[in-house]
């Protein structure tokens, strides 16, 4: 039976639209990182390609971020075929909003890698009709993640609006918070927690006079906290146990 079992998940495949998107987001991701190197080597010279950016270095090194988890979303997606429609709709915004980002972080040079990274995660998303009622079962039990996730990137998107250490911080408080509600179950209480601090509160102190940071500073170690604390699950787990005991009781009787 393992034998089949694992003959038919080697054999299973991504829906006709994810495999085209795969394709597409492999190939975006990888121009994207080829386009953050070039800003991030030689965008001074080239301030026309790169939108007149003054802080060429930061979102060179912002944009390879980016496109690095775009391209880890791809490649997640394609080794997992199998994967539940709530965990595809995930890779698919992974794969969308750096693309959408990258617009504002390297000019004329993420037209072809942004065009291919949105139109990746569209094609993606195409394949989950047909499953809204799992999509919003699953949203309305992990509601605090997906939120937690949003405002990761808010930060993101703000930090490349900002300048100089702020916006490094922004950026990668953004992506650690992110990938903290992403491994939330695979990460222990004691260690999620210092680094959701250490995510949220350095970008937050060096712009306190700001309004917006701070509110979304607020909210992000809420929600990050809850999202940390409740693993999506855990609740279920004494009913499943239950009910696996009572029909071996039953049997016994």
């Amino acid at each position: 039976m393992s034998a089949l079992a694992g003959e038919a998940a080697g054999s299973a495949r991504l829906p006709r639209y994810s495999r085209l998107g795969a394709g597409l987001g492999g190939v975006g991701a990888t121009l994207g990182l080829v386009a953050g190197l070039v800003e991030l080597s030689a965008g001074p010279s080239l301030r026309s390609w790169v939108g007149d950016k003054s802080d060429t270095t930061r979102l060179g090194i912002a944009t390879i971020v980016l496109c690095a988890i775009a391209l880890a979303a791809v490649l997640e997606l394609a080794h997992r075929p199998n994967a539940q429609p709530a965990r595809r709709c995930l890779l698919a915004i992974a794969i969308l909003v750096p693309g959408l980002i990258c617009f504002t972080t390297v000019g004329r040079l993420s037209y072809v890698p942004g065009s291919l990274l949105v139109s990746a995660g569209m094609l993606v998303l195409a394949d989950l009709r047909g499953t809204g009622h799992e999509l919003s079962a699953a949203a309305g039990r992990n509601w605090t993640a997906v939120l937690a996730a949003v405002l990761g990137c808010f930060m993101v998107f703000l930090g490349a609006a900002a300048l100089g250490v702020a916006g490094v911080l922004g950026i990668a408080g953004g992506v650690l918070l992110i990938g903290l509600v992403a491994a939330r179950e695979r990460l222990k209480q004691s260690i999620s927690l210092p680094l959701l601090l250490l995510a949220v509160l350095p970008f937050v102190a060096l712009t306190w006079w700001s309004l917006t940071t701070p509110v979304i500073g607020v909210l992000a170690l809420t929600l990050g906290t809850l999202a940390l604390r409740v693993p999506p699950g855990r609740e279920r787990t004494p009913v499943a146990a239950d009910s696996s005991v009572e029909p071996r009781s039953r049997s016994q009787a």
